[in-house]
């Protein structure tokens, strides 16, 4: 999701529903050492290079309702915090 039109269909599409957008967020290094982790293949290098792009884009977007930043935290401990300030927890 990158534009305020692809949040809107989202919202479109479940109406009546609460939809909230939490942005993990990580050092740029960190984020294409993950890429370049998960795509093993010739597009990798595409793929990787291309990180910086996103995070401009997501910059950009701004249609995060809260972000979390997700360096050096557990999985658990993201996703707890995501549910608590999403206020689900």
């Amino acid at each position: 999701m990158a534009s305020a039109a692809d949040l809107d269909r989202i919202r479109d599409a479940v109406p009546n529903a609460e939809v909230v957008v939490c942005r993990l967020t990580t050092s740029l290094e960190t984020a294409q050492h993950r890429v370049r982790l998960r795509e093993p293949g010739m597009l990798q290098d595409k793929f990787v290079a291309r990180v910086p792009e996103l995070e401009r884009i997501l910059d950009d977007g701004d249609l995060e309702d809260f972000s979390i930043e997700n360096e050096h935290v557990s999985v658990t401990d993201v996703a707890r915090e995501m549910l608590i300030r999403a206020g689900w927890l």
